[in-house]
């Protein structure tokens, strides 16, 4: 008997989401996305970030004339609000940022 692999949440919240249209989300960050969002999410617990990845069709975007495709947010803890760093429809700026965020958070914990 083989094991069935379920799909990663995001797609079991967003199943309209097209698979090609998901970039690959850096290793730490956890899938957090859920269905009463406008899009999925991503968090990363170490570096206070999440991450909002977009349709890339602007009809599916609830906001189509003013929302980037990816959106970066500093966040403390879940239960912090968000505070927007980056909007942007280039996905390698948003890596870029969280490269940035994660040599800031190796200064801070002495690693550096």
């Amino acid at each position: 008997m083989t094991e069935q692999t379920q799909a990663p949440l995001w797609q079991r919240e967003f199943p309209d989401f097209p698979p090609a249209d998901m970039p690959a989300v850096p290793a730490g960050f956890e899938d957090t996305s859920w269905h009463n969002n406008v899009c999925p999410s991503f968090y990363d617990d170490e570096l206070g970030l999440l991450i909002w990845v977009d349709y890339a069709d602007l009809a599916k975007r609830e906001m189509p004339r003013y929302s980037a495709r990816f959106t970066i947010m500093r966040q403390a803890d879940p239960d912090d609000n968000p505070r927007e760093i980056l909007g942007t429809d280039d996905w390698n700026e948003i890596l870029t940022a969280i490269k940035i965020r994660a040599t800031e958070y190796e200064h801070e914990i002495g690693r550096a």
